[in-house]
């Protein structure tokens, strides 16, 4: 029950709304203490409406002018010249005065470009009209950032709904909830006919619905924007394509409420993409008629052309007549260039097919260069005209590349510089640009005194079928390929060529191509031998060798050089097959663990098609797997015999004899004295050293050095594959890294690897505290004897820089 006093109040003042006695202090303010608190400008009028008090605010608002004591007209007077004309500030005054009610959100613009927001609150005590209190608040900047942001809606509306994207809006559901005039025109439907509906339901057919609500659901779930291309049917039932950019919407608390897309009807661009892809299919099967053509016009062509040559060759050996003599080196002549025209259509065509392939191997750049000089020294004949070669002094050693690339690309340059030259000279050389680790960049140039080309007609000599000068064809003939083969084949590997000037010369060709540096140098001490082998000669052998370990090749490929058996290279499993599928080898050495291809699955293709030229070849599978699973596997796949890694000279030899000895005569090997001097730390595993190397210092030197170089940045790799715990990788990791340190006589190391690699074998899923203490081993032994095997290599290199000097 409530109490009332005797005056008949509330003991608590509720139906005052008076706060309960103690609470007094506020309320017992003077109303000035309100008035000189606020923020806003104030303006107080008494009972006739006369200014009676403003607050500094206010005055700051007037620059200083004081409405104070001003009447009530004065007031209206006051204010007129300052509000822009468009307001009718007196009689909205006057209703004030008049209505004495209180009125809020008056917004009065004023010719300042300013606008107030003017507030009237009457002061009523009893039945007394006491006066007025004005506020006026300055809302210019909210009034133009409210009329910015409508501005740019606007502006947005209008580009939406000009431009070919339609855009709508969606409930987490997918029923539409808003779309804008550019969605209607796309879709053929109505404002009305469009809200409510199902997006999906709508426009997507039903074949493709269940994708589509997967995408908004991953919209929705993983909170990013989607962009994607689906096909929708219109309302008439048109099929169109659209490009759609989609976007969550979310409320006030972060929550997605539903999307926003825009769409793009790209109908035009699929059909265009269609037509292309039909073009290019067609272009395709234009380019496999082109090669079948060339194929076989190489065939109908080259044969009798051949039988022309050869004839007219022997029939110029025959007694002949001066005038017989005459028509047979016109014969001569003519059959050559046509040689030369049909070689260079299908050397371009190659190209342009993408039939040329990088064979990287070892190879004596100045023998190559000699041998040209020679070659351009007879094809000169008695022309007046000099050949000359010149090399740096630092191209000594044995390069890595296609050598026979660079001699098409130097016969090419040299031969158009021998047809346009008719005395002088002409010049190659050869000069270091670069040096960055193992790879070299070397410049070639090829420089004559011919007729030179003019500046205008640069940009034309290396296109295709073109040539400098209309008159150069009808005077010297070719078929304008030359310099585009050569051009196309340097850029083919990574080098640039161009047309300089140099001294002396009309033309110079200069292009640079990079090549591998083996480190091998170019005079070899023959002497240094320490077995006497008596065998047959396996020269004429072709050899396929499939390996990607950097140590494991620059073994091999010094053993191959050693028998002067022929080699290509492939350091994957595609260019590997590429090899196999286009020419017949008389051996395989093949790394059953390669990239690209898993090794068993290369020898199964060798063996699957009888057409293939090396479907009976023998395969020998190298692997450090000394397993009989991994054996009977090999067998199943077709491969021939397994050479465990690492392996010794003479188990490859014994390989070659098995292999490429046509009468199987058995090899006999007469051991004799180590001659070579060099003995190896008592620290390292000699036995096994001086097995593998057998006296060959300039062999175990090349791959100390790889490993010196490489070994570190090879565990690097490993530990962060351990740190991600890919065991799958590190099973194929350490398998390939196991080899290496056998070869520097690290024979107990390759031990630990192998037992790393045992528990990758027997367990998908290792104790990882056994892989890392395993490993952590591994990287100990490692430290421990790097700074060894680096005394090790200087000390070889010392041993062949003294025995060179002794020679």
């Amino acid at each position: 029950m409530k109490t009332v006093e005797k005056n008949g109040t509330n003991a608590n003042n509720e139906g005052t709304g008076m706060p309960p006695p103690g609470n007094q202090d506020i309320f017992s303010l003077p109303i000035t203490a309100w008035l000189n608190s606020s923020i806003a400008g104030l303006l107080v009028t008494d009972e006739n409406y006369q200014c009676t008090w403003v607050n500094d605010i206010f005055l700051q608002y007037m620059k200083g002018q004081s409405p104070l004591n001003l009447s009530f007209s004065q007031l209206i007077s006051f204010f007129e010249p300052m509000v822009d004309p468009s307001v009718n500030i007196a009689e909205q005054m006057m209703t004030f005065k008049n209505e004495k009610k209180p009125w809020f959100g008056w917004e009065v613009p004023f010719r300042n470009g300013e606008i107030w927001e003017i507030t009237h609150l009457p002061l009523v005590h009893g039945e007394a009209f006491r006066g007025a209190i004005w506020q006026a608040i300055n809302v210019t900047r909210r009034h133009h950032i409210q009329a910015e942001i409508k501005r740019n809606e606007e502006k947005f509306r209008v580009i939406l709904n000009n431009l070919n994207a339609a855009m709508c809006e969606t409930d987490i559901d997918g029923n539409i909830t808003r779309v804008y005039e550019s969605f209607c025109r796309l879709s053929g439907y109505s404002e009305k006919e469009l809200l409510g509906k199902n997006i999906t339901d709508l426009f997507v057919p039903e074949n493709n619905r269940a994708y589509a609500r997967a995408l908004r659901k991953k919209r929705m779930d993983d909170k990013v924007p989607l962009v994607y291309d689906m096909e929708i049917r219109l309302k008439d039932g048109t099929p169109r394509w659209i490009l759609a950019s989609s976007t969550n919407l979310y409320d006030n608390a972060g929550n997605v409420i539903g999307g926003a897309g825009i769409h793009m009807d790209i109908t035009s661009q699929k059909k265009l993409q269609e037509e292309l892809e039909t073009a290019r299919r067609q272009a395709e099967e234009a380019q496999q008629a082109q090669k079948e053509f060339l194929a076989g016009m190489s065939h109908e062509i080259r044969t009798p052309l051949n039988a022309i040559i050869g004839m007219s060759h022997l029939l110029e050996e025959t007694n002949l007549d001066p005038r017989q003599t005459e028509y047979v080196r016109i014969l001569k002549h003519a059959s050559n260039i046509l040689l030369g025209i049909v070689s260079d259509i299908l050397d371009i065509s190659r190209i342009e097919a993408g039939e040329i392939r990088v064979n990287q191997r070892e190879f004596n750049l100045r023998e190559l260069i000699q041998s040209l000089r020679q070659t351009f020294e007879l094809k000169v004949g008695s022309r007046p005209v000099t050949v000359t070669a010149e090399l740096e002094a630092a191209l000594n050693t044995w390069l890595i590349g296609d050598d026979m690339l660079l001699n098409q690309i130097l016969l090419n340059l040299l031969g158009n510089a021998e047809k346009f030259t008719h005395e002088g000279e002409i010049a190659i050389k050869a000069t270091v640009e670069n040096w960055q680790d193992n790879k070299i960049w070397i410049r070639f140039r090829i420089c004559d005194t011919g007729i030179g080309i003019k500046k205008e007609k640069l940009e034309l000599i290396f296109q295709d079928y073109k040539q400098a000068e209309e008159e150069i064809r009808e005077q010297y003939g070719g078929s304008g390929l030359g310099l585009a083969i050569a051009k196309q084949l340097v850029n083919f590997q990574g080098g640039e060529i161009s047309v300089e000037e140099m001294p002396g010369f009309n033309t110079c060709f200069s292009f640079t191509i990079p090549f591998m540096d083996s480190r091998k140098p170019l005079v070899v001490n023959a002497a240094a031998k320490s077995r006497k082998q008596v065998q047959r000669s396996f020269e004429g052998a072709r050899v396929l060798v499939v390996e990607d370990n950097p140590m494991n090749l620059r073994y091999i490929m010094s053993l191959l050089e050693k028998y002067k058996i022929y080699y290509q290279l492939a350091t994957n499993g595609p260019d590997a097959s590429w090899f196999l599928e286009s020419r017949q080898y008389d051996l395989i050495l093949m790394d059953i663990r390669i990239p690209g291809m898993n090794g068993l699955e290369l020898a199964q293709n060798i063996r699957a098609d009888e057409n293939k030229p090396n479907v009976a070849t023998p395969v020998i599978a190298t692997t450090a797997v000394a397993m009989e699973s991994t054996a009977t596997m090999a067998r199943m796949a077709g491969i021939t015999d397994i050479l465990t890694k690492p392996y010794t000279p003479d188990q490859l030899l014994q390989i070659f004899n098995k292999y490429l000895n046509e009468d199987e005569t058995e090899l006999i090997m007469e051991e004799v004295q180590n001659i070579s001097g060099f003995e190896f730390s008592e620290d390292l595993d000699v036995k096994y050293l001086t097995d593998l190397y057998e006296n060959n210092i300039s062999y175990a030197a090349d791959l100390f050095e790889i490993f010196i170089r490489t070994i570190r940045e090879e565990l690097d790799k490993l530990s962060v594959v351990l740190e991600n715990k890919d065991w799958n990788l590190m099973k194929f990791q350490v398998h390939k890294l196991k080899p290496n340190f056998a070869m520097v006589g690290l024979t107990w190391i390759s031990a630990k690897m192998q037992e790393l690699e045992n528990i990758f074998r027997s367990n998908p899923q290792p104790n990882e505290e056994e892989v890392v203490q395993l490993f952590k081993d591994v990287r100990s032994e490692v430290d421990k004897f790097y700074p060894l095997i680096e005394e090790q290599y200087a000390r070889m290199q010392d041993f062949i820089a003294t025995q060179d000097e002794n020679q």
